[in-house]
Order: C-alpha cells, then structure tokens, then sequence
C-alpha cells in the first residue's frame, strides 16, 4: 500500500504562518482593549482598613497641611482645606476608573469619564450615580496619628 503526503508548498506555508501570528497578535490586542489593571485601583477590603498613620513619617508628611493628599491602598487620604482628614475609595463607582483628589478645587475628580465628587464622596456630576465608598477617620493631636477604619 503506498502512502501518500500531502504536499505543502512555501506559498501556503508562509500564508499559514502569517494567518497564525496575526491571529495571535489580534488577540493580544483585543485583550489590551479591556480595563487595565494597572490603570484601576484596588478596592478597599473590608469595613475596617485598619490603617494608621504617623504625620511624623515622611512618607505621610503631605497630611500636615491643609490641601495635603496622598494614594495608599485603594484609598485616597486627604486634609481638606478646612483642616478636616477624608478617606476615601479611588475606584469611580461609574466605571472603575482611578479618580483623582483636586486639591486646588476641593473635589475628587474621575479623568475616565469626568465624574465629579465631594469629599464626603457623594456626586457633585456624573455620569457616576453612587457615591465613592468612605472610611472613617480620626487624628490624634497629641500623636500626631490618623487612624482609618
């Protein structure tokens, strides 16, 4: 019985081939279309954050100030004009996106969509319809420490 190959010539190779890595690159690029994980803060756990911070450190020296704000798990922490401390979720409750803390405008900003928020997270303007997840704060004067719950 004889056997028979099919035959491949370099032509449809090559097409096979290109076929094949373009494939793959369409679907590496279809997939960086998603939401970056990079790009979206993660939430908060739980209700009890548990974090406490001295203003005596450096890396939390920008809460001495009034105006003074600072990223740390998934959280903005803030010392409003007023002299008041804020802590709230970085998550836009629109789409995910990472929102910002506006000093200057006294406000939290989402640059995805343009959601504005107040400090105390609830929604100045949307397109976000639910506030931004808040935590308790209390500073301790004589310590100079900010606990978050």
């Amino acid at each position: 019985m004889k056997t028979i190959h099919p035959s491949l010539d370099r032509r449809t190779f090559f097409s096979l081939v290109g076929t094949s890595i373009g494939a793959i690159v369409l679907s590496n690029c279809l997939s960086s279309c998603s939401a970056p994980a990079d790009g979206v803060a993660p939430a908060p756990t739980g209700g009890n954050t548990g974090l406490t911070l001295n203003l005596n450190d450096a890396a939390n020296a920008k809460l001495k100030q009034n105006g003074g704000f600072m990223y740390k798990n998934g959280m903005i922490i803030a010392r409003t004009k007023d002299g008041s401390f804020i802590a709230v979720s970085q998550v836009c409750t629109h789409a995910g996106v990472t929102v910002e803390f506006d000093a200057a405008g006294n406000r939290i900003h989402c640059p995805g969509h343009g959601s504005n928020f107040k400090n105390d997270g609830s929604v100045i303007n949307g397109p976000a319809g639910s506030p931004l997840k808040t935590f308790k704060t209390t500073f301790d004067p004589t310590t100079n420490t900010l606990k978050i719950a």
